[in-house]
């Protein structure tokens, strides 16, 4: 388990965490949807000890902190941060990395293989890291980090650069370290993708999480229209709309159905088709909604 308890950093005026308040449990996926400047990086920072807080702590299974040498050096076992591309080693192949975090972390190299082989490394994995695509560079970070095997992972952007196939199969890797009990957190431009294998988003905004978003059967089920302002100002004086209604972004009406009887939404989506000439669809809000409808003055 992993707590932010009471969480705030700031550079000079700014702050960037404000009493940030979280609890994580093994066995999570932590999606983090964040454009650039609102905390993500630094809140990741803080998790791993890079930067220290200005007050609050994070705890580690109740009980370590970052409070002495001896028990940062507990934390630092059970942690990993996605390595950046920068901090490769040109002249040392693949295997060289996997086995250097292997050893760091687990003592053995026994995964290495078949890490390898499981994210289909085996043609250019013995090459010099200088001779790497950026999309294979991605791919080794990814598997140093399955060398490491740590119980809490902390991701930023590890899909960036991979093509869809590569995309496919990290997400994969992903759910199969979930059941393996570890804590992941990812941070990623890809939003859609989150909504695949995250068990829960958190959004930050103002140094705070304004949302988080879980994934569960009973998710709340709205129709969505797409539309411009205009239509969405004709529809408002030519009918009432439910009062939790959603206007995403200046594109995207959304409806709720709960509490609607079939018959009244029935006569609702025929209003909209009324209205609206393209498909409608019905479903609930996805990753890309709720960053839109937080971060739509921003994107």
């Amino acid at each position: 388990m992993l707590t932010l308890k009471d969480v705030s950093k700031a550079y000079k005026d700014k702050v960037v965490l404000d009493r940030l308040n979280f609890v994580a449990e093994k066995g999570e996926i932590i999606g983090v949807a964040a454009p650039n400047g609102t905390g993500k990086t630094t809140m990741f920072s803080v998790m791993a000890n890079f930067i220290k807080p200005d007050s609050g702590q994070v705890i580690f299974d109740g009980k370590w902190a970052y409070r002495n040498e001896k028990e940062e050096l507990s934390i630092h076992k059970m942690l990993t941060t996605f390595p950046e591309q920068k901090d490769l080693f040109e002249e040392l192949s693949g295997v060289d990395h996997l086995k250097l975090y292997a050893k760091m972390w687990t003592g053995s190299t026994n995964r290495v293989q078949p890490i390898i082989e499981r994210l289909d490394m085996g043609h250019y994995v013995k090459k010099k890291v200088r001779t790497y695509s950026l999309g294979m560079r991605q791919r080794l970070c990814f598997a140093m980090m399955m060398a490491a095997n740590t119980p809490v992972m902390l991701m930023d952007e590890v899909m960036n650069g991979l093509d869809i196939s590569n995309v496919a199969l990290i997400s994969d890797c992903l759910m199969e370290m979930k059941k393996e009990d570890k804590l992941i957190f990812v941070a990623s431009h890809l939003l859609e993708n989150l909504d695949l294998y995250a068990d829960r988003v958190i959004f930050l905004k103002a140094g705070t999480i304004v949302h988080e978003q879980k994934f569960t059967a009973d998710q709340e089920t709205f129709l969505k229209v797409e539309m411009d302002l205009s239509k969405y100002n004709k529809i408002k004086k030519e009918m009432k709309l439910p009062d939790r209604h959603l206007f995403i972004a200046h594109r995207l009406l959304c409806i709720p159905l709960q509490g609607m009887s079939a018959a009244e939404q029935t006569k609702m989506i025929e209003h909209m088709l009324s209205f609206h000439e393209k498909e409608l669809t019905v479903g609930p809000l996805g990753t890309v909604e709720y960053y839109e409808k937080y971060y739509a003055e921003t994107i």
